[in-house]
C-alpha cells in the first residue's frame, strides 16, 4: 500500500463532496465508446486494466457498477484507483453504489477489518459516509446501469432519481432492492430471493415493462458471480462480473457505435481467455446461447 492515511482521508472527503452533488441517477450520457466494469471486490489489478482502456483512449467513458470492496484484500487500493479516476474526469468516469458499499456487508466480508488494519476507525467512518451518498444508477448510451436491478415496484427512472441520500444501509426498501435484487427471465412477477429478507428475483414482465416504458435499450448490471457475463431477455439485460475471488473470468464490456466487445480475462494474469465481438447485445445473446 502506497497511499498515506492523510492522502486517503483527503481523497475520501473530496469524493464524498462530489457524490453529494451528483444526482441519485446520473446521466443521460452518450459516449462513442464506453467500458462497463462489474464487481471488482478489491481486485485493483483488474480495475487498473480497465482504466488503461479509458486512459489510452480506447474508450471515451467508463462505468463502474459497484462492489469495489470486501472479499478481496485490496479494497483500499481499489477505491483509491477508482476515486482518483473519478476526480480526474467526472464527466467520463461513472461510479455507482453496490450492495457492498455498506456496513451491512463490510462488517462480515472483510473491508471493515482491512481499513482498521491499514488505517483506523475514523477512516472507516468517513468511507461509510461516502458510501451513503453514492449514486444508485446511471443512464449510459440509453442503458440503465445499476448494481442489482430495479425494485419490484418501479416503473419510472424518476423513482431512482428521487431516492434520498444519505442512506447508510440503505434503509429505504426501494434503494435496498436496487442494490440487492436480481433479474430472472424464467419467471413473471417476482419471488423472494435466497439472498435474504426484502430482496427479490425480478421477472421478465416487470423488466420488459420498465425497459419499454422508459424507452431504454436495456439494463447493464453486476452483482452476480458469473463467468464474465450473463445475458437475459435476448440481451436486453446484461450482468458484468469483473472480480477475481470467484476464480472464473473477469468480464469487461466495451460498447462502440459500430458494435460491442466482451472481454473475458484471466483474473490472475489478465490474459484474454476469450473475446466476443458482435453488432449488438442481441447478437451476443444468440452466439452465447447456441
Amino acid at each position: 500500500m502506497t497511499v498515506s492515511l492523510n492522502e486517503f482521508s483527503k481523497l475520501i472527503n473530496i469524493a464524498t463532496d462530489v457524490f453529494s452533488n451528483q444526482s441519485s441517477l446520473l446521466g443521460p450520457y452518450d459516449f462513442d465508446s464506453v467500458a462497463f466494469v462489474g464487481d471488482t471486490h478489491g481486485a485493483d489489478h483488474i480495475t487498473k486494466y480497465a482504466l488503461k482502456l479509458f486512459e489510452s483512449g480506447e474508450v471515451e467513458g467508463i462505468v463502474f457498477l459497484g462492489d469495489y470492496v470486501d472479499r478481496g484484500p485490496n479494497g483500499v487500493e481499489n477505491l483509491e484507483a477508482i476515486l482518483n479516476a473519478l476526480l480526474s474526469a467526472k464527466d467520463k468516469v461513472i461510479v455507482i453504489r453496490g450492495n457492498h458499499e455498506s456496513p451491512l456487508t463490510n462488517l462480515y466480508y472483510g473491508f471493515y477489518k482491512e481499513v482498521l488494519k491499514k488505517f483506523n476507525e475514523t477512516v472507516y467512518e468517513d468511507i461509510k459516509n461516502m458510501f451513503s451518498v453514492m449514486p444508485y444508477g446511471a443512464v449510459v448510451n440509453n442503458y440503465l446501469c445499476v448494481h442489482g436491478a430495479i425494485s419490484i415496484n418501479m416503473t419510472s427512472l424518476d423513482e431512482i432519481k428521487n431516492l434520498i441520500r444519505p442512506d447508510e444501509g440503505p434503509n429505504d426498501p426501494e434503494a435496498f432492492q436496487v442494490l440487492w435484487n436480481d433479474p430472472r427471465d424464467m419467471i413473471d412477477g417476482y419471488i423472494p430471493s435466497v439472498r435474504g429478507d426484502g430482496i427479490y428475483y425480478v421477472g421478465r414482465d416487470i423488466l420488459e415493462k420498465f425497459i419499454e416504458g422508459n424507452k431504454l435499450k436495456g439494463i447493464i448490471r453486476g452483482h452476480e458471480a458469473v463467468d464474465g457475463f450473463k445475458l437475459f431477455l435476448n440481451g436486453k439485460v446484461v450482468t458484468v462480473f469483473s472480480s477475481a475471488y470467484h476464480g472464473q473470468s473477469a468480464g469487461i464490456l466495451e460498447m462502440f457505435k459500430e458494435g460491442i466487445k466482451m472481454l473475458y480475462l484471466d483474473p490472475t494474469t489478465l490474459q484474454k481467455r476469450g473475446e466476443i465481438e458482435t453488432k449488438n447485445l442481441l447478437e451476443a445473446y444468440k452466439s452465447i446461447s447456441l
